[in-house]
């Protein structure tokens, strides 16, 4: 069973387009359940000190507002990292995934919206994804 915690700042309001934002959270979300699952499955969980969990935070500052999805999954290979944005670049097994989804939700942050999408990993350690929205001034 994969637990979800949620530490949820305050946000403003933020002028975006909301069901395309809402598409890269569930394709962040959706990538690190794949991946927890696909540990567990292949019984290669071994930490009996913490179950499988996905975090999810939120914060703003002056500018931005960030949400970070992250899980303590068998994270990325630095191999596959300068990749993970790439169209048609997958980890997953065949018949499994596209390799659209990042690049797409990426597209989505970057270009649409003018923020960033980042991620930080180490293989065994888990991995977060970042996004960020900058807000503008009539935003807050």
């Amino acid at each position: 069973e994969i637990q979800i915690v949620k530490e949820y700042g305050r946000l403003p309001w933020v002028e975006c387009y909301p069901s395309q934002l809402n598409q890269v959270f569930i394709n962040l979300m959706d990538n690190a359940i794949d991946a927890l699952n696909q540990q567990i499955e292949a019984g290669e969980w071994t930490r009996l000190d913490e179950r499988p969990h996905i975090k999810i935070r939120t914060q703003a500052n002056n500018d931005q507002v960030m949400i970070a999805i992250s899980d303590n999954g068998p994270g990325i290979p630095e191999e596959n990292k300068a990749r993970l944005f790439d169209p048609f670049f997958t980890t997953k097994p065949i018949g499994k995934g596209t390799g659209l989804g990042l690049s797409i939700c990426h597209q989505i942050v970057t270009e649409r919206h003018g923020g960033y999408l980042t991620v930080s990993s180490s293989p065994g350690h888990g991995t977060e994804f970042q996004v960020a929205i900058p807000l503008r001034q009539s935003d807050y």
